[in-house]
């Protein structure tokens, strides 16, 4: 009986073992998204959309909160735009340190040519203008009446958000 004890116990600390080591390998806590905003504009938490950037801008303030209070975010590509396709990349990684998860979206810096080129300060001063007063939850741009025409004959020059504002008000 006695030398059956010692094997017995070794056998039970070794699924034990097994077991433990198995939890550690799969363990997996959450990297999802609850909330992501950009430049205070709310954006699909699954990633992928295509975001047309105000001409001239140079970067983004990235708001992207995990579902894990525990869980860390790693912010890539929200400045030092080119013309065209930019990749923004946003990384959850787990509280485990092991789960991890990537958030892409495609923000399009305008190519500057033509009427866009030759007006690039006042399409950065009326965009700047716009986003301020949305971001402080102000009624739209004063001023944008006076640019109205200018934005719609040059929708590609204007940032989406501010297209549609003139659109649907003016």
């Amino acid at each position: 009986m006695k030398k059956l004890i010692l094997p017995i116990i070794m056998a039970v600390v070794a699924v034990l073992s097994v077991g433990v080591i198995a939890m550690g390998v799969t363990s997996k806590t959450p990297v999802t998204l609850k909330v992501l905003r950009i430049d205070d504009v709310a954006y699909s938490v699954k990633g992928g959309d295509t975001i047309k950037l105000p001409t001239g801008t140079e970067s983004v303030y990235v708001d992207a909160r995990p579902t894990d209070p525990e869980a860390t975010v790693t912010i890539t590509g929200d400045k030092g735009f080119k013309e065209g396709k930019n990749i923004l990349s946003i990384e959850v990684t787990g509280s485990d340190k092991k789960s991890s998860a990537v958030y892409k979206l495609t923000l399009i810096q305008p190519k500057l040519e033509g009427w866009c080129q030759l007006n690039a300060d006042l399409i950065k001063q009326v965009e700047t203008a716009y986003q301020d007063e949305l971001i402080y939850m102000m009624p739209g741009y004063a001023e944008l009446d006076k640019y109205a025409a200018d934005i719609r004959a040059h929708e590609d020059c204007f940032s989406g958000p501010l297209v549609k504002e003139i659109q649907t008000n003016y």
